[in-house]
């Protein structure tokens, strides 16, 4: 594993779209400030610099491009067991690859592809919030961070070691063909919640074994990919 870091970036993920033709496999970026730093649906990632632990990981592996729809999910899984092992309890999966402790996120997750004719690679973008004490008002749900539950500052280095390890290892785990599905699905955040689907509201059965989500509405069910539903708030 390579790391390269920026004390400022506009975006971990933009600079590997940028650049990853001369950068080599399972490259990590990262950075202390992103300055255009964007989650799912263009939503800002508020973050102060220096902590959080703002990453992208570089994936060039052809071997992974068609696990895309677990990758996602798998690398919540591997920074949920991290954040487990750092004393952070109840801690949940929001699919398709959140992390809530007790109803507030602490970790949100980008996958991207770069595509010409066929998929040249994937990108992870991880952003956990660590030190980070106070976050800005426009959220429905605030974020909380490591600091917030543990009353205490955890040490970025140590825990950026050991989370990219752990996330290095998951994923070669899943590439050769560990089933993560009984371990993730006891983390469903949504199961059992409410959604919108097409105009409809549906109930969130649960996350399915090819990691897609199982709606259901008037008993019917269906299910979905990935940015196809919306919340009430």
């Amino acid at each position: 594993m390579k790391e390269i870091h920026f004390r400022e970036i506009d975006s971990t993920n933009t600079y590997l779209k940028e650049n990853y033709a001369s950068v080599s496999d399972l490259t990590i970026v990262s950075a202390d400030y992103q300055s255009s730093g964007k989650g799912r649906n263009q939503r800002v990632w508020d973050s102060k610099p220096g902590e959080n632990l703002l990453f992208s990981l570089l994936i060039k592996d052809s071997d992974y491009f068609p696990l895309y729809k677990a990758i996602s999910i798998v690398s919540a899984y591997s920074v949920m067991k991290t954040l487990n092992e750092y004393g952070i309890e109840d801690t949940m999966i929001k699919w398709p690859n959140d992390i809530y402790v007790r109803g507030q996120k602490i970790c949100g997750i980008l996958l991207e592809s770069v595509s010409r004719n066929e998929i040249e690679c994937l990108i992870i973008g991880i952003g956990i919030n660590v030190n980070q004490q106070a976050f800005g008002t426009d959220y429905i749900h605030p974020p909380v961070s490591m600091r917030n539950i543990l009353n205490k500052e955890t040490d970025m280095n140590e825990f950026k070691v050991t989370c990219f390890s752990n996330l290095l290892s998951d994923l070669e785990k899943l590439k050769d063909g560990y089933d993560y599905y009984p371990e993730i699905s006891r983390y469903d955040y949504l199961r059992g919640q409410k959604v919108f689907h097409e105009g409809k509201e549906y109930t969130v059965e649960g996350i399915n074994e090819d990691y897609t989500l199982k709606l259901s509405h008037d008993g019917q069910e269906r299910n979905v990919e990935a940015g196809e539903i919306s919340f009430h708030s």
